[in-house]
């Protein structure tokens, strides 16, 4: 099953049967236009669009050009991350360099590139941006990734824009800077910019649309882009499929340029050895980059869930190496801390003893020691106190394979350690959503946020800012977990651009995963990336990682920029 993360807010392509017809061009099934073999269409498929429309408004998740992973070639923001490394600064895109806080977090100041053009031909200025952040305040549900909302916007000049907070949020530069920017002499006249469907957008990215079809839509070269000679990719080719189950063929013959799906178990003898062109981000398990840390979560409400003792022991019960084995095919590593840190990209932030704290097979006597201890004592071979048992259930979508799979895994482990767990399979992944959202589960499987620093995870796990009452959906804090310290740590960490002093609050955050284990981490969660170098050289590698390999946006920009075809 295909997990695509995108930004902070995480996002899931639903797998299904069947396999729809694009268009079956002769080269490689672009769905309008051909091209050389030199200079082919670039064929991107990235998440399956089960019901297409000409809708490109770059803040609407249910567009087309949104589901596609599209958007980030047509508009840009003002800077891009990488978030392979975490030392990397941010890469200026219509920035014309890093930016300035001041008044304690509260105000950023960012230099604005000069001799940019909208693909209409229009000029681009500092006062496009200022109305783009404007346009998101006055309509906070245009954008869906939990940036920090402005207090206001000004253009100080044409190169430089001054944004304004009620909080300090040195924290934040990564959702902030990475907000689309549309041009005011179209967006400032349209009348409801939530519902308008932008069928011809006009961006300042590399490319713009040329044809929209209901087999898919290909984008063109931005003949105004202003770096033209960076463009070497003529055309990119977006085919839509129903579904993504069927995709293996059309991925290992070379036809899709570059995917983002889980093929399956066997990716060696169906993709890899199919072709010397395809390629993954390392050529042995787990093939994949890791972009996201997994995690059973627990609603801590319910009993016995709701005592951290019994939330520690059932993390030392879990066998990650069959989950990530059996549930994963070997595609997705076994997490190894109970700090919660993605490793080894976080590694500089990782507090000791936390490095290789959680064995893989996991440990009997852990968990016996700590239900021990506890109060707990085996009474017909189940764990028990005050008569009753460690009871819970673990629910995860039947559609999401992997992850049913990992909870019957974890379920069969942890009864034959003395606990009482069940598998309830929930068949509709909206439904479960739903469930997640509201409260409404036991444990469950999911990702996390992903961001170019571990407080991007941590305050969507531990910030109750974001949680809401059993039955209201909560933004974050899913679990409904509660803590002083937690909540002091978030804030340190996001009232300061002290390193040492954000590398202080990561510290005590990862102390808090550990100690109260609000949810357990399992494994390191695949980005999911299939890349033929058949027609385009110059893809991220674990070797070279400019960039994050996943077709998503805005980080394809980066790559579609750095290829060129190859002989």
């Amino acid at each position: 099953m295909q997990h695509a993360i995108l930004k902070t807010a995480a996002a899931v392509g639903i797998l299904g049967l069947g396999l729809a017809a694009c268009s079956g061009s002769g080269s490689g099934g672009s769905s309008g236009g051909g091209g050389t073999a030199a200079g082919k269409p670039l064929v991107i498929e990235s998440t399956s669009v089960t019901t297409p429309s000409q809708n490109f408004n770059p803040y609407v998740q249910s567009g087309t050009g949104y589901s596609a992973q599209a958007t980030g070639l047509i508009y840009e923001p003002l800077y891009i991350f990488n978030v392979m490394d975490p030392t990397q600064p941010p890469i200026p895109v219509l920035a014309s360099g890093q930016p300035t806080w001041s008044n304690g977090g509260r105000t950023l100041t960012v230099p604005i590139r000069s001799g940019v053009r909208w693909s209409d031909g229009k000029p681009f200025t500092a006062s496009d941006v200022a109305f783009t952040y404007n346009l998101i305040r006055k309509n906070p549900s245009l954008y869906t990734a939990s940036a920090p909302l402005v207090s206001g916007a000004t253009a100080t000049s044409p190169t430089s824009v001054t944004l304004t907070f009620s909080s300090a949020q040195y924290a934040n530069l990564f959702l902030i800077g990475q907000v689309y920017i549309v041009p005011q002499h179209v967006w400032g006249s349209v009348g409801n910019p939530v519902t308008y469907t932008d069928p011809n957008p006009v961006g300042t990215g590399p490319y713009q649309l040329a044809t929209y079809s209901s087999h898919g839509f290909l984008l063109k070269r931005n003949p105004r882009y202003r770096d033209a000679g960076a463009v070497r990719v003529p055309e990119v080719d977006f085919p839509f499929y129903a579904s993504n189950a069927n995709l293996v063929p059309p991925i290992a013959s070379g036809a899709i340029d570059w995917a983002g799906s889980n093929l399956g178990p066997g990716l060696k003898s169906t993709y890899l050895a199919k072709s010397p062109h395809n390629t993954t981000w390392d050529g042995a398990s787990p093939y994949f980059a890791a972009n996201n840390v997994v995690t059973l979560w627990f609603n801590v409400t319910r009993a016995p869930l709701n005592d951290p003792a019994v939330r520690r022991a059932i993390s030392y019960g879990i066998d990650r190496q069959q989950l990530a084995v059996q549930g994963e095919s070997g595609y997705e590593a076994p997490a190894t801390s109970s700090s919660g840190l993605l490793l080894p990209i976080d590694n500089s932030y990782l507090a000791p003893g936390l490095g290789s704290d959680l064995p893989a097979t996991g440990s009997a006597a852990k968990v016996a020691a700590i239900l021990s201890g506890d109060g707990y004592a085996k009474v017909g071979g189940k764990w028990e106190k005050n008569g009753k048992k460690i009871s819970f259930s673990i629910t995860d979508p039947t559609a999401y394979n992997d992850y049913y799979v990992d909870d019957q895994l974890i379920a069969s482990q942890l009864n034959k350690l003395g606990f009482d767990v069940t598998v309830a399979g929930n068949g509709s992944p909206t439904a479960w959503q739903a469930d997640f959202n509201n409260g409404n589960f036991d444990a469950t499987i999911h990702w996390s946020n992903q961001g170019p620093n571990p407080f991007y995870y941590y305050e969507n796990w531990l910030n109750d800012a974001f949680t809401a009452p059993i039955g209201s959906p909560a933004a974050g804090d899913n679990g409904r977990f509660k803590s002083a310290a937690a909540q002091a740590a978030l804030a340190k960490f996001a009232g300061s651009d002290s390193r040492a002093t954000q590398k202080a609050a990561i510290t005590s955050l990862e102390q808090i995963m550990s100690t109260q284990v609000p949810m357990a981490p399992l494994l390191y969660g695949a980005a999911w990336s299939e890349i033929s170098t058949r027609s385009y050289t110059g893809w991220p590698t674990s070797s070279d990682a400019y960039m994050t390999p996943v077709p998503n946006s805005p980080y394809l920009e980066q790559v579609v920029l750095h290829l060129k075809p190859a002989a």
